[in-house]
């Protein structure tokens, strides 16, 4: 009678056959890909022409000089300063209404523009009696009223923060 098996031994590839196998699956999968594989030859030989591949071996190569560099670079303070002032401003743009914001920007863009027509156009002095007489124009009324409201509502936040 044969003896019963106990342990089962896995067969063992050996490198020329893990090397044959890999092959395979590659070609299986560039075949599947063939297209890609094709964009991306071509992208591969455009940045070797224009030296971009060269430059970013070179980059790679040196990585550790390069990072201790960038990180010289963004520990200086004027760097720092500027990153801070960067995130302060997205804080504030993230706390606008954007609905709001984007019409005021509108309308504070399409009234720059007329105001460079319009002095285009028009070259004589303006005199005491023209600013008064422009306070009782409701457009030129309506936009001191918002400078003034927008002079007091800064004032009272200057105020509170001290």
């Amino acid at each position: 009678m044969a003896k019963p098996i106990t342990a089962i031994q896995k067969r063992q590839l050996t490198e020329e056959e893990k090397r044959a196998e890999a092959l395979a699956k590659l070609k299986a999968a560039v075949g599947d890909s063939e297209e890609a594989v094709r964009e991306l030859l071509t992208l591969i030989e455009q940045l070797h022409e224009s030296g971009l591949l060269e430059a970013a071996n070179a980059l790679l190569k040196a990585r550790e000089d390069v990072a201790k560099i960038v990180v010289g670079q963004l520990n200086q303070k004027p760097v720092t300063t500027m990153i801070n002032h960067l995130f302060s401003i997205a804080g504030l743009a993230a706390s606008l209404d954007p609905e709001k914001t984007a019409k005021l920007l509108g309308q504070l863009a399409a009234g720059v523009m007329d105001a460079y027509e319009q002095t285009e156009a028009e070259t004589k002095k303006i005199g005491l009696l023209d600013l008064l007489r422009a306070l009782n124009d409701p457009d030129t009324n309506r936009a001191i009223r918002f400078g003034l409201s927008a002079l007091k509502a800064i004032g009272q936040q200057l105020g509170s923060k001290e």
